[in-house]
């Protein structure tokens, strides 16, 4: 197959930790879901990705593990895959999907602390330098670019698969 015709990003759509932020001190991370109005843009970006994908594409997703983004991932399949309003072309059980841990959000610690000590890290990360701060319990910058690249590397090294997406 060689390189992929294209490859889309698709951050997660709005979750409760978009609409509050203090919700991450009751909520670990990874059981952040959805809104209802983080659904209805799920399904819209399944709507749009069918508009702008060719019929004879083949496809394969990557989802972190995280609810909201496995969530936006089935929004975005409901209607890509939708006979409504006309046959689709790209029927479900054709679509691979991977849940890749490697693609998760940067590690911000287990429950985060009420929001004055956040202001108070969120200084003392600005002035150690952004991107190699460690969050306690969590992870810097640096941590979660490594992490992606990795998956990165590994992405490159599947696009000499015979059947690898389109």
């Amino acid at each position: 197959m060689g390189k992929p015709r294209m490859i889309i990003l698709i951050r997660h759509a709005q979750s409760e930790g978009n609409k509050n932020r203090d919700i991450h001190q009751m909520i670990p991370d990874h059981r952040v879901k959805l809104t209802p109005d983080g659904w209805q843009q799920a399904e819209e970006a399944g709507r749009r990705l069918r508009d702008l994908l060719n019929p004879d594409d083949t496809l394969q997703f990557f989802t972190s593990p995280y609810r909201r983004t496995r969530e936006t991932t089935e929004g975005i399949l409901r209607t890509l895959t939708s006979d409504q309003p006309s046959p689709t072309p790209f029927p479900r059980h054709t679509i691979k999907v991977w849940e890749e841990p490697r693609l998760r959000e940067q590690d911000f610690g287990n429950f985060q602390p009420c929001s004055g000590e956040m202001e108070r890290m969120w200084q003392e990360r600005a002035d150690y330098g952004h991107f190699f701060y460690r969050i306690p319990n969590g992870e810097s910058a640096a941590d979660a670019y490594d992490r992606v690249s990795g998956f990165n590397e590994s992405l490159w090294r599947s696009f000499g698969e015979q059947d690898f997406p389109s």
